[in-house]
């Protein structure tokens, strides 16, 4: 029957279904909202008053319990509604699985009142480990509402708990929470991941306000959480309207900037960060170690962040080696832009930034080996302070004043092709090579990616109308066993007749034998209308058509101008024991026309699940399916044009583990059959297949295990596609990205998380022969165990900011017809790095990488790069002389001698998974002056200390306490201290994670006088420059000690001298000049083309 829309929620609304006691309504919000929502309670039902004195708790939750164990199948599902009020909340809540708690939500304007439903928070004042206001089970909703301490005053915050949580402890799983359209208008920490229990997949849309201490904190998820339209200030609490608000540049503001945290990022396994803004915070974002898990730490994307007026922009304190990515960000008017602190690795990614900072736009500490890559950035105000690292700066603009980057001595740095808006002045005060060439450089620019244009796609018809598919006009029965196929068509094709609506499905099992058709101006809508995989709740679609037939009619067809939310297919017939030969069934939902969407699906045992490929289908809009196909997940194609996908996450272990109670405990998913799933997928699964598609959005999206990851295909180049996509991640593919056709436009990807594994044949990236077009990557990151990195057949592949930690275990690439283009890019070491013979199809620029087994002369561009390898830029003489001196190790001490034999392909190694108390030692003979150790594990990659200590000693004996502490990096740690004068010097591994060994290739010892040429390097008349053939000198005066050194450490000229210039004879290379006078010392590398 139709219901039309309740403007009045206590309204009397006839024709109830028998089978349910709730009486679903669709609901005529105040304020606009995007979609169109059914709630199967209000609060009011339950007595819930909203006056703001009131307390209202157990009304709340005796309303959410009664969305569980609902209808014939007994299964959670359905919207809490909560009418605009002020509700005092004086417990806690909890939300059940698959249950969504839905307010009226205004979006706030900073400035000016908050409205609709607010809920008054007072449980855990001055405890913020107390039990949350909000605690969230797998795949529940909290969603359009706005919560207040009223007993939170400004000028005396106090901690209480966290708003909002995602994990109920002791539950088993809690994937799949939803937070959407909320304002934390107070809350001390808002929104954070369980510490006890933590889960997948948390998905974070539209939230502002003012939270305290903390506005946004993951920790111990898996892949991948989702992070999107975000704004914190202090002005929203300022201008809420409410009791006790602070006044705009109070105390409240100072505690903000001296104590808040917009978004804590710790061990969040790749998630995807978008349009966030941050102001008026002593953190805007804060890379951070986990607390739950040791040793973890974040990784993810992150697109269109803007920090505003913080102490600090970007705080980096943990790096995953798989990279973090920042593009299109803004850091305005902070004292510091980027800070990368002590013991960090991994890869950053900062690509087309601009960076306005009081103190320092990009600082790094000394004991950092991050590997960072900066392209196309703008720094407008700010030092440069590259202490430590491996950093390369390529095609960005510098408005600050000199010097415009000063390199400290762990810096290894590539800065090329950039433009200045002063006389440019790089301070080099590094003892490793750099590269420093100010020669103009031609790169792409980074494409624009309109998100706004996301938000405004439609998602709901255009005449709001409810027909309740179970409704007895209909007879629709979810009891999972009756056949519900004439009852939903029944229902849909009535509300095609009278002008549209929606056909509303109340949770349960609905079983079909038959086929579905969509009509044109309907939306079918289930009872979980979350971002959520099939875990069990909801609205479940039980497919039998098309069984062993792949040309059948596809189980569903929508026409143009419909709509899909809500709702989870599953084939009951398709059992994990069958593989690997499934039953074969047609795709599941076939599009028919334009202006289709499908938002919030889940799908299960599908053989093949989604075509936009057989019609024509323009401007299609795809917004979270989840879950799990065996053949293909997505093809889009038929010439569709401006279409977008965004937020697809799939993922085998839908099905692989449905028996368990976090995925369902769906019968056709059988324990001892899990790993044949996982098999089936590696080899037959294609995530998403893109044919013949013009201007083709994709956004955050998401698979794990499949055959091919992507795969672009067409009949030719001008039946192919073209597009841009921002945030992409293909986890667990043998073949993850794959180019067969693309127009003459090509295809752009932004952010790019890319893994390979399993055997054999897997690659990162691949082109096919017939393959004629040309595809970017900007930032990307790679790890796995792929075969082979890149395989080139055809076509052109440009790599610009790539980080591949594994590059590939035969070789990087292989290359056999077309090109392939690197450029700032990160490769760790390879033998060899190509097939033989084709280096003219390869270039290389700015990048680290190293020419093993190629000739680096035969390429098309061999430019500016730097060896994996550091090489020592300082005099021999500074090397500690470790003739006679004895190693020794905790384990494996006989190989000890190793690590100080001058020979890099022999090594110290534990032996064994490194361990807390591993230790490596050095007996010096007698007492030398030293103030830095370097231990190089070039040669394999990874083997380092996740954390040492080190320690000195005269005797042996005496070890005190330990002169430096950090974490070790993937190549080279190198380990600054005071100057010391000892015999002995030992190295403790106090790391807990148990993957790797320790070795060390080669540890050197060093004694340079840094710490004098950085106290007068720092005076700006002092500078040494080579010109027709003189090395000249300014800034001195008197007889100055003039020594010239090779790269490699090889004295080649000295003299004494009381000129200015003194004539040197300087072959094409690099050197470093040290001068030496009465007054002070000076350093400086240079570089002879």
């Amino acid at each position: 029957m139709k219901k039309k829309i309740c403007t009045c929620f206590l309204m009397t609304v006839i024709g109830l279904s028998s089978l349910y006691a709730q009486n679903w309504r669709l609901i005529n919000p105040a304020y606009p909202t995007k979609d169109a929502f059914v709630a199967g309670y209000s609060v009011t039902d339950f007595g819930a008053k909203g006056d703001g004195i009131t307390d209202d708790t157990e009304s709340f939750q005796k309303g959410l319990n009664s969305l569980t164990n609902v209808g014939p199948s007994k299964v959670n599902g359905g919207i809490l509604f909560v009418p605009a009020g002020k509700y005092v909340i004086k417990g806690n809540l909890n939300i059940p699985k698959g249950v969504t708690i839905r307010g009226e939500w205004k979006k706030p304007e900073k400035g000016q009142p908050i409205e609709g439903t607010i809920l008054m928070a007072y449980a855990g004042r001055g405890d913020e480990n107390a039990t949350p206001l909000i605690t969230m089970e797998p795949a529940a909703g909290v969603m359009d509402l706005a919560i207040w301490y009223p007993e939170q005053t400004p000028d005396n915050i106090v901690p209480y708990p966290a708003s909002i949580v995602m994990g109920k402890p002791k539950h088993f799983g809690n994937e799949y929470c939803n937070v959407k359209n909320i304002t934390l208008v107070n809350s001390y920490i808002g929104i954070a991941i369980s510490r006890v229990n933590g889960g997948g997949c948390p998905v974070f849309y539209d939230i502002y306000g003012s939270p305290l201490s903390v506005g946004i904190e993951i920790d111990y998820i898996a892949d991948v959480g989702r992070i999107d339209r975000v704004d914190f200030s202090p002005a929203y609490w300022c201008g809420s309207g409410l009791p006790d608000s602070p006044a705009a540049g109070g105390s409240f503001d100072k505690w903000i900037y001296k104590n808040g945290t917009g978004i804590m990022m710790r061990k969040n396994d790749w998630s995807y960060t978008t349009n966030i803004t941050v102001e008026g915070y002593k953190v805007g974002f804060n890379a951070a170690p986990s607390i739950t898990n040791e040793g973890s730490k974040p990784n993810g994307q992150n697109y269109q962040l803007k920090v505003i007026g913080c102490k600090t922009g970007i705080q980096c304190d943990a790096i995953a080696n798989s990279g973090i990515q920042f593009t299109r960000s803004i850091i305005k008017n902070c004292e510091n832009g980027v800070v990368v602190n002590k013991g960090t690795a991994g890869a950053l990614h900062f690509h087309t930034c601009e960076i306005d900072a009081t103190q320092n736009a990009f600082v790094t500490d000394a004991e950092s080996s991050t590997r960072i890559m900066i392209l196309q950035n703008q720094i407008q105000k700010g030092n440069v302070n590259i202490n430590g690292a491996i950093l390369t700066f390529i095609d960005c603009d510098f408005y600050n004043p000199a010097p415009q980057i000063v390199l400290g001595r762990n810096a290894r740095s590539i800065i090329t092709g950039n433009r200045f808006k002063e006389k440019v002045n790089i301070e080099n005060h590094s003892l490793l090579e750099c590269i420093i060439d100010h020669t103009p450089v031609s790169l792409e620019k980074l494409p624009e990616f309109p998100v706004a244009m996301l938000e405004n796609q439609k998602q709901k018809p255009d005449r709001e109308y409810l027909y309740l598919a179970t409704d007895p006009e209909f007879g629709a029965n979810p009891d999972g066993n009756t056949d519900n196929t004439q009852a939903i068509q029944k229902a849909l094709d009535k509300a095609a007749a009278e002008g549209g609506g929606i056909v509303y499905l109340p949770p349960g099992k609905y079983k079909v034998l038959g086929n579905l058709n969509i009509p044109s101006g309907v939306e079918l809508k289930g009872a979980l209308d979350n971002s959520s995989a099939p875990v069990g709740p909801g609205s479940i679609l039980q497919v039998y058509s098309g069984k062993g037939n792949l040309n059948a009619q596809p189980f569903m067809t929508m026409k143009e101008n419909s709509g899909l939310r809500g709702v989870v297919f599953d084939y009951p017939e398709q059992k994990t024991s069958d593989l690997p030969n499934p039953i074969v069934y047609p795709y599941c939902v076939q599009v028919q026309g334009k202006n289709v969407y499908i938002v919030n699906v889940g799908i299960r045992a599908a053989y093949q699940g989604f075509d936009l490929f057989t019609y024509k289908c323009d401007n299609h809009y795809i917004d979270y399916i989840s879950g799990h196909s065996l053949k293909t997940g997505i093809k889009v194609g038929g010439g569709s044009e401006n279409g977008k996908i965004c937020n697809l996450q799939y993922n085998l272990i839908v099905y692989a583990c449905g028996y368990q109670t976090k995925f369902g405990s769906f019968s056709n998913s059988i324990e001892a059959y899990k790993d044949m799933v996982y098999t089936y997928g590696y080899e037959n699964f294609d995530f998403l297949v893109v044919e013949n598609c013009k201007d083709e959005w994709l956004y955050n999206n998401f698979a794990f295990g499949a055959q091919r990851g992507l795969l672009f295909t067409g009949n030719n180049a001008e039946n192919a596609s073209n597009g841009i996509s921002v945030g992409m991640a293909i986890d667990g593919a043998r073949r993850a990205y794959c180019f067969d056709a693309l127009n003459s436009k090509g295809f752009d990807f932004i952010n790019n998380q890319i893994v390979s594994t399993g055997e054999p044949n897997t690659r990162y990236i691949e082109t096919t022969a017939n393959f004629t077009g040309r595809v970017t990557l900007h930032n990307s990151d790679y790890w796995g165990s792929a075969l082979q990195g890149v395989q080139v057949e055809n076509g052109t592949v440009n790599l610009i900011a790539a980080s591949f930690v594994q590059p590939g275990k035969d070789r990087f690439a292989n290359i056999i017809g077309g090109k392939l283009n690197i450029t700032a890019s990160h490769i760790t070491l390879k033998d060899p790095l190509l097939n033989s013979d084709n280096e003219s199809r390869f270039s290389a620029q700015s990048s680290v990488l190293d020419g093993k087994g190629i000739t680096t002369s035969k390429c098309e561009l061999w430019k500016n790069n730097l060896s994996n390898t550091p090489t020592l830029a300082i005099p021999q003489s500074s090397v500690l002389d470790r003739t006679g001196w004895i190693a020794s190790g905790s384990k494996n001490s006989n190989s000890a001698n190793n690590a100080i034999d001058g020979k890099e392909d022999t090594r110290w190694t534990s032996g064994s998974q490194k361990e807390p108390g591993d230790w490596f030692k050095v007996d010096m003979r007698n007492k030398q002056k030293f103030n830095l150790i370097i231990l190089d594990t070039t040669g394999s990659p990874n083997d380092t200390p996740a954390k040492y200590e080190l320690y000195v000693s005269d005797d042996d004996l005496d070890w005190r306490e330990p002169i430096a502490t950090g974490e070790g990096s993937s190549m080279m740690t190198i380990i600054s201290i005071p100057t010391q004068n000892a015999r002995y010097f030992k190295v403790v591994q106090t790391g807990n994670t148990k993957t790797n060994y320790w070795s060390i290739h080669e540890a050197y010892v060093i004694n340079d006088d840094y710490e004098n040429a950085v106290k007068s390097t720092s005076q700006k008349d002092s500078n040494i420059f080579y010109a027709n053939g003189n090395i000249c000198l300014k800034g001195f005066s008197g007889k100055s000690e003039i020594n010239v050194f090779r790269i490699n450490g090889e004295k080649v000229f000295s003299c004494q001298s009381e000129s200015q210039q003194v004539q040197v004879p300087m072959e094409q290379g690099i050197y470093v000049v040290h001068v030496n006078n009465q007054n002070h010392s000076f350093c400086k590398k240079i570089i002879i083309q």
